[in-house]
């Protein structure tokens, strides 16, 4: 069903309810002010002809009769009966009469002094009148003729209107919700003629302030995360390509040189070096596109154990400066924490080493001298890590790019590497329930400072 359907039933159906109500509360309080209204009228013409009959010495039965009839036009087919005090009847105004009274009646007259009831369709009221000979009973019944026409003619005027006023509601709603939705079905439109190949195109904003503003802001939101996402991805298949093309182009070249014409060992040995160095880095770059791609922020549950940093980073730093002598590592803690648990994380440690073995071998690769100096604070809140070199530094342009896979800086063209180290520090970190960012170090070089923040 289409939202237009359903909000022009769903309004249909509340005005119409809201309607009906109010019509069955105005029935239900006119039926009852009409009922109460004619037994006043009955209780008020009973008085008035027992007053008549046993006050007035001048009138008697048969004049009293006279008078009932000449006024048949207030109460029309009325019935009166009078008793006196030993219940005998003294007084009925037509031979005719309708109304069956019994000494139960009577009795529960007399004990109430007044009451009302039905019988059959007449409204039947029944009261006491002292006079001097006693207490007497004056029961008068009619049927309400006029004020059952009057219901009925106002329960057909209400059904009438309420059928009117629905139907209006119904055509009032469907030319509502369709003003209303004309913006959305507008966008709908807009978004279906948005094209991958015109992902810069962003839909109008007609009225920030409303609904429909909003939902066309984070559509256009949107877009601009969409076009992000496929900018990179071309970003990142151009840089796969090229990284891939170069160690590829060099092996074939140096394979194809070789076989041009016989060569000696040694050259063929030479060659054949050449071409590991180019298959072990075609299998570096291969191994960090795979780690890449498995870590991800959503993936808690790759986080299993609880981890010491400091511990980790002594084991990184031990590694490191093993499998490359050159590499001075420069590792200390200010002043120990506290509390030995404020150096503790739920992590992964191999991950944990990964990203820091990335970041103590980028700040030795730029350094002049190889080295990096790395200090660690630790709080009940957070640990904070600071990598610092003293290299050429990364300018403010590079510093929102280098962690974007296969992005390169100005400075790194002297310096061998796939681009990939600094996007798999940062999916690590971010894991991790951490954050990192990029300092300016003066005079010279970088710092890169890390800031997990404990749960």
């Amino acid at each position: 069903m289409q939202i237009r359907t359903r909000l022009t039933i769903q309004f249909a159906l509340l005005v119409s309810g809201i309607l009906l109500v109010s019509f069955l509360a105005i029935y239900y309080f006119t039926y009852i002010y009409t009922i109460e209204d004619f037994y006043e009228r009955l209780n008020s013409k009973a008085k008035s002809t027992a007053e008549l009959l046993l006050k007035v010495q001048q009138i008697d039965t048969e004049l009293l009769k006279v008078f009932d009839r000449s006024n048949r036009d207030l109460i029309f087919n009325e019935n009166v009966l009078i008793f006196d005090e030993k219940n005998r009847l003294i007084y009925k105004n037509s031979d005719s009469l309708t109304l069956h009274i019994s000494n139960y009646w009577l009795r529960e007259i007399r004990r109430a002094d007044e009451i009302r009831y039905r019988d059959g369709e007449y409204n039947v009221v029944g009261i006491t009148y002292k006079y001097p000979y006693g207490k007497a009973v004056v029961i008068l019944g009619a049927p309400d003729v006029i004020g059952n026409i009057n219901l009925e003619n106002l329960r057909t005027m209400l059904a009438v209107i309420f059928m009117a006023v629905t139907a209006i509601v119904i055509i009032a709603g469907l030319m509502f919700s369709r003003r209303a939705l004309l913006p959305i079905s507008k966008v709908m439109n807009e978004v279906e003629g948005i094209l991958p190949q015109k992902l810069d195109t962003r839909l109008q904003v007609p009225n920030q302030r409303d609904e429909i503003g909003r939902l066309t802001a984070t559509f256009n939101k949107l877009l601009d995360r969409i076009e992000y996402a496929f900018r990179i991805q071309k970003t990142f298949v151009a840089n796969v390509s090229h990284e891939l093309k170069n160690p590829l182009t060099k092996i074939s070249s140096q394979l194809e040189v070789s076989l041009l014409k016989e060569r000696s060992t040694l050259d063929y040995q030479s060659t054949i070096r050449s071409v590991l160095e180019d298959i072990q880095e075609l299998t570096q770059l291969s191994n960090s596109l795979m780690e890449l791609a498995k870590v991800s922020e959503n993936q808690r549950e790759m986080l299993t154990d609880r981890v010491r940093i400091d511990e980790i980073l002594w084991d990184t730093r031990t590694n490191l400066s093993q499998s490359n002598k050159s590499y001075k590592i420069i590792y200390k803690i200010d002043e120990l924490p506290e509390d030995d648990t404020w150096l503790e994380i739920i992590g992964n440690p191999t991950l944990l080493k990964t990203a820091f073995i990335n970041l103590m071998e980028n700040a030795c690769k730029f350094s002049s001298d190889a080295s990096v100096f790395i200090d660690l604070k630790a709080n009940e809140k957070s640990i904070l890590i600071e990598f610092v070199d003293n290299g050429k530094g990364i300018t403010e342009e590079d510093q929102n790019m280098v962690f974007q896979p296969f992005y390169r800086g100005v400075n790194t063209a002297n310096v061998k590497g796939s681009g990939i180290g600094l996007s798999l520090v940062e999916r690590i970190i971010k894991l991790h329930n951490g954050s990192i960012k990029i300092v300016e170090n003066k005079p010279k070089g970088t710092k890169f400072i890390l800031e997990f923040y404990r749960l």
